[in-house]
């Protein structure tokens, strides 16, 4: 599938990922103008369950994708398995609710109607993997979709019949199912070859390989069930799930390298992984200064009664730029391994190969993270308020974050010829300094702290603008890739037009 476009993709996500952090900072508004802090964070925790029993879903996308950027005709067997399991985890996730109720039981039915998210996400994530594998930008359209839908059906929810809590997750069930009719648009030429019994089985028999790769991810959605196990605090879930809503604003620049993982398993050019990894950071630095110096403002504009959580953002987003970094570094070795070209299920092979070695790096990482935080939470609680214990929390995994991104670029090195860009970082780090003075001169001037989040996001925006194009202006003086790149999507705009 050597085909796929890297850049083009990669930028068709990122541009949708950053259209969608205004979609999504709407719908987020209308929940946090709209509920309890209590509320949003049993919100927090609707999350995290979902994400909780999507670790069983990888057994199937996992395979999908390898095979099918491959070549080989799975789409069908993926989507009709994807539909059982999601419908066999459902008696787990109810469980899960009744352990839950008994921290509060008021809540009780908004995460029993949750329940429908989660055969709704299952089949979102099959489609998406089917779609890496051999249209990646059709993810991104479909994403285009789901945070399109979320607005007014949201609005309807929320402020119209004020379901509260309940009308937000229908509001974003609705958007699913939209999402979903878009994915199989995409992957219909993928669907219609048969159901083969015989992949399967075969998934089935390496089954332990995709869930012990997303058993990392299963310990780290724990953070958020432990968090209020231990405080009996659902206020200071809120000030972390308020956070790591404007903190994620950096791991779109993550999607810039989604198709370099498909491209590398279609024997893409080793070429194109430095240039992808620059184009990276050229997104995750600024996006990691304007999480920073926005940090207290767009709390604000969440919930004025967040705005003292600006720690906790500026904390979460330097993990979340290692995170991307990280990430991407993972793809690439991910990409690169053919072990399972041949269709060998045999556990002595691939527990040495780097389908095993990556994800065990991962749980590591996670199970310390894990223990950290509850190991402190058991400390201080008693010692420190809320917010305190939040700081902790971000102190706690943004440290763990460091040695890990360290550790994973001294792989790649390992395994093929890559030089880390020093001065494009240097230059990227320079521009968004200035861009970082220039805020320093005039928030003051531009941002208006109302009550009223109409008089005051205009401000925000506008001074986001002033960053975004300071950025973009300096870059493109100091640094003649910039000036390439710029070029070459204004060039790319044109043809599509």
């Amino acid at each position: 599938m050597s085909n796929i476009r890297v850049t083009y993709s990669g930028l068709i996500a990122f541009a949708v990922g950053i259209g969608s952090l205004f979609t999504g900072m709407i719908f987020t508004l209308m929940i946090t103008r709209n509920l309890l802090p209590e509320e949003f964070g049993v919100w927090s925790i609707i999350g995290g369950m979902i994400g909780y029993f999507l670790i069983s879903e990888p057994v199937i996308s996992y395979w999908s994708t390898r095979q099918i950027a491959r070549g080989e005709p799975v789409g069908k067997t993926s989507l009709f398995s994807s539909i059982v399991i999601s419908m066999g985890s459902l008696p787990f996730y109810l469980l899960l609710v009744v352990g839950i109720s008994d921290i509060d039981s008021e809540y009780v039915g908004s995460m029993l109607l949750a329940s429908f998210l989660l055969p709704a996400s299952f089949i979102s994530q099959t489609l998406m993997g089917i779609n890496l594998g051999h249209k990646p930008h059709a993810t991104s359209y479909s994403i285009i979709i789901f945070e399109f839908l979320k607005i007014p059906f949201g609005f309807i929810m929320i402020y119209i019949l004020n379901l509260g809590l309940d009308g937000a997750i229908l509001a974003t069930l609705i958007s699913y199912l939209g999402k979903i009719i878009i994915q199989i648009f995409f992957a219909k030429s993928k669907l219609i070859v048969k159901f083969d019994i015989k992949i399967l089985i075969r998934w089935i028999k390496l089954s332990w390989l995709p869930l012990y790769g997303n058993l990392g991810h299963l310990i780290w959605s724990l953070d958020v069930i432990i968090f209020p196990l231990i405080t009996s605090s659902f206020v200071g879930l809120a000030y972390y799930a308020s956070s790591i809503a404007i903190a994620s604003i950096i791991a779109h620049s993550g999607k810039i390298s989604q198709a370099i993982y498909p491209k590398l398993l279609a024997k893409g050019n080793h070429n194109d992984i430095e240039d992808n990894f620059i184009k990276l950071l050229y997104f995750a630095i600024p996006l990691l200064g304007i999480t920073i110096l926005f940090a207290k403002p767009a709390l604000y504009a969440l919930n004025p009664q967040f705005a003292i959580a600006f720690p906790v953002v500026m904390l979460l987003g330097l993990r979340t730029f290692f995170y991307a970094i990280t990430g991407s570094f993972y793809k690439i070795l991910l990409g690169i391994e053919n072990v399972d070209v041949e269709h060998n299920t045999k556990y002595s092979i691939l527990a040495k190969s780097k389908l095993f070695f990556i994800p065990t790096i991962i749980n590591i990482h996670y199970f310390i993270y894990v223990i950290a935080l509850i190991i402190s939470l058991l400390i201080l609680k008693s010692q420190l308020d809320e917010l305190e214990l939040v700081i902790v929390w971000g102190v706690i995994s943004v440290s763990l974050s460091i040695p890990f991104a360290f550790n994973s670029w001294l792989l790649v090195k390992k395994h093929i010829k890559f030089s880390f860009p020093y001065k494009e970082s240097i230059k990227y780090i320079f521009a968004t300094a200035v861009f970082s003075i220039v805020y320093l001169f005039t928030n003051e001037l531009i941002i208006n702290y109302d009550i009223s989040v109409y008089k005051f996001l205009p401000g925000v925006f506008f001074e986001l603008i002033i960053c975004s194009l300071t950025y973009i202006g300096i870059t493109y003086i100091i640094d003649n890739r910039t000036r390439v790149f710029l070029k070459s999507i204004i060039h790319e705009i044109r043809r599509q037009t």
